[in-house]
């Protein structure tokens, strides 16, 4: 899910999975982009656990994606206490990811108006204290908007990491499968 889609299934995992064990027994991963996960979240929700590496199952999957520039100002989608994992190097900690570890992000080119893959597309780092990715990528522009800050790749929150998330989706779903 993203964003607002994020928001939703917050709420699905919060109340119907708990609700219903045997379908959360059963869930490989919740990909939830574009909206915090937070701290608090997973106190209220004990039943849910966040993702701590490449291939654990039955987690969330969460993270915001800014440039520098949005350090100190809002974002409508990060929460006080969010907290992030590395889509690259799938890491909860400060390490920093080069481009070099990005297995090619999914990106409109504003010239051709088509979808393109582009090899090594971002960086990524978690900053723990903000709670999000943090990139200095050139392969898209960030959208300044008044509810995400000066310098949020909100629309690139998947597009950025595209093949490392499809990738992951793989080594998530191999390891629910050799666990059974």
């Amino acid at each position: 899910s993203h964003s607002q889609g994020s928001a939703m299934q917050s709420f699905v995992l919060a109340e119907y999975m708990k609700a219903h064990p045997e379908y959360l027994k059963r869930m490989i991963a919740a990909y939830v982009i574009g909206y915090s996960i937070t701290e608090d979240y997973l106190k209220q929700n004990p039943h849910l656990k966040f993702a701590e590496g490449a291939d654990d199952t039955g987690v969330i999957i969460s993270y915001n994606t800014e440039g520098p520039a949005n350090e100190g100002n809002e974002n409508i989608v990060l929460l006080p206490g969010a907290i992030s994992i590395n889509p690259l190097n799938w890491k909860r900690d400060e390490t920093y990811a080069s481009a070099e570890e990005n297995l090619g992000g999914y990106i409109l080119n504003e010239k051709t108006g088509k979808m393109e893959v582009v090899p090594n597309a971002a960086d990524a780092q978690v900053n723990l204290k903000r709670g999000v990715i943090i990139t200095t990528t050139t392969a898209m522009e960030p959208i300044p908007a008044a509810v995400f800050g000066p310098a949020s790749y909100h629309n690139g929150d998947y597009g950025l990491y595209y093949n490392n998330i499809k990738d992951n989706v793989a080594k998530r779903i191999a390891a629910y499968k050799s666990a059974k």
